[in-house]
C-alpha cells in the first residue's frame, strides 16, 4: 500500500509540474512571435521546446524517483 501511495503522489506531483512547465513554455513561444520571429521558424521551435520540455520531464522523474521520501515502515518492537 505504501509504494502506491508513493507512485501515485510522485504522479501527481508530476502532473502539477509538467502543466506548470507547458503553460511556462507555450507563453515564450507565443512570446517570441510576438516580438516579431519569422512564423517559417515556428516548426523549429515548437520541436526544441518539444525536446528541452523532454529533458525536464526525465530530470523531473529522476529526482522525484531517488529523493521522494519512502514510506515509514513499523517498528520491529511494535512501538
Amino acid at each position: 500500500m505504501g509504494n502506491l501511495t508513493r507512485a501515485m503522489a510522485i504522479g501527481f506531483e508530476l502532473i502539477l509540474l509538467m502543466a506548470f512547465l507547458y503553460s511556462f513554455l507555450l507563453g515564450f513561444k507565443l512570446t517570441l512571435f510576438d516580438l516579431g520571429l519569422n512564423p517559417k521558424y515556428k516548426r523549429f521551435v515548437r520541436i526544441s521546446l518539444m525536446i528541452i520540455g523532454g529533458m525536464i520531464l526525465s530530470f523531473l522523474i529522476a529526482h522525484l524517483i531517488t529523493f521522494y521520501p519512502r514510506p515509514l515502515l513499523p517498528s520491529p518492537q511494535g512501538g
